[in-house]
Parts: C-alpha cells; structure tokens; sequence
C-alpha cells in the first residue's frame, strides 16, 4: 500500500543515515469518498503517525481539507466536523505528531473550487464566519490543554474503528460502498470489485 510504502522510504532513509528529521503527511480528503477515496480513520492516521515516530521522526499534516459537496447537505456539516475533529485528535495523540497546515482557510479562496469543483472544504465560510468544522478542530486543540482528555476520549483510536456504543466511525454520513454493475455510476461500474470494493483509503492498498 502506499502508506506503507511511505514507511519503508522512510525507514531506509534513516537506515541509511540521510539527514532526514521529519515527515509530512497530506490530507485532502473527499467525506464522500469510497473505496480507494474514502477517507481514513482515526485509527488510521495515528498508526501511521506512530510507526514514523518510531523511526525517531516529527509527523505532521502538512496539507487538510475535507471536501463535502457530493454529501446530502444535512450531513455536510455534520460529517466535517467530525473529520476535522477525529483526524487532528488521533494525531495529538501521537508524541510525535508537531504540527497540522491547512490547505487554506476560507471556502472564498480554495484551490478545490479551481481543481475539482464548487464545495465548502475549510473552517471559515465565504464570509469568513465560523463553520462547525471551525469548532471540530478548536475541540480538538482543547484535548491536549489543561484539563483536556488526550484524544478526547469518545474518539475510536483502535484499529477496529468502532465507538463507545459500537458503532463504526464516520456511520452517521459515511457513503456505502457501490454494488458491483450499479448504473448510476459509469466509472464505478466498469472498475474491478477489487477496485470499489475496499473501504480502505487508497494509501492503505496495495
């Protein structure tokens, strides 16, 4: 997969004693992504995060936004705030983790809007108010503050992805995956199942 490709990279950097200190992990994601474009769990980013720590190296997300306009519009919100939230608390989890840059900071200027389509992928709104996604990343900065709870305590940090109550991450807008030949979707359904099969970001495949 490419993450662990990634790892390996590095690995053999460090091996080799290049002057190698850090790494950057980008982070554009899609709420409505599947298969290969679905986006990563909690769970995910900090394993990743951890296992680069390991190596003796600083992680951060050097590039976050989270696209939300193939979402129905009653969990666009919904579904970017818990990204924002999730992703950047399972990194601060991590003693490695230094550091997260977004990609921007108002949906008036985003280079998504040029690249891929209109949509609402940052904190601040066209008017430059605060979106609910603003306030999924200040909960997470407040984890790590005084009187906080490291990786805020409801956030699924395992590798089974599930919370509290059982449920999967992301199950209140996660989009299920396409049945294999559905119409709807012409370029899903000439793919191989083993293309949209997997609910794994791309970065987890081999």
């Amino acid at each position: 997969s490419k993450s662990d490709g990634y790892y390996r990279l590095l690995q053999n950097l460090v091996e080799r004693d290049v002057p190698i200190h850090g790494a950057g992990m980008q982070a554009h994601f899609n709420a409505a992504g599947v298969g290969r474009q679905r986006p990563p769990t909690p769970g995910m980013v900090k394993n990743q995060i951890r296992r680069i720590g390991d190596l003796g190296l600083k992680v951060n997300i050097s590039e976050m936004d989270v696209r939300v306009s193939k979402l129905p519009p009653n969990l666009r919100q919904i579904a970017q705030r818990q990204i924002y939230r999730d992703i950047l608390m399972a990194a601060l989890s991590e003693p490695s983790f230094d550091g997260i840059w977004l990609w921007g900071f108002t949906d008036r200027h985003t280079w998504v809007t040029h690249f891929y389509h209109d949509d609402e992928p940052l904190v601040f709104d066209e008017d430059y108010g605060r979106k609910e996604s603003y306030y999924g990343m200040r909960e997470a900065l407040e984890s790590i503050a005084p009187g906080g709870v490291v990786g805020g305590g409801n956030v699924p940090l395992g590798l089974d992805d599930l919370d509290g109550d059982g449920n999967s991450w992301g199950h209140m807008w996660m989009q299920p995956e396409p049945e294999e030949g559905d119409g709807s979707n012409a370029k899903t359904s000439s793919n191989s199942t083993k293309d949209v099969g997997d609910s794994r970001p791309d970065w987890l495949q081999t």
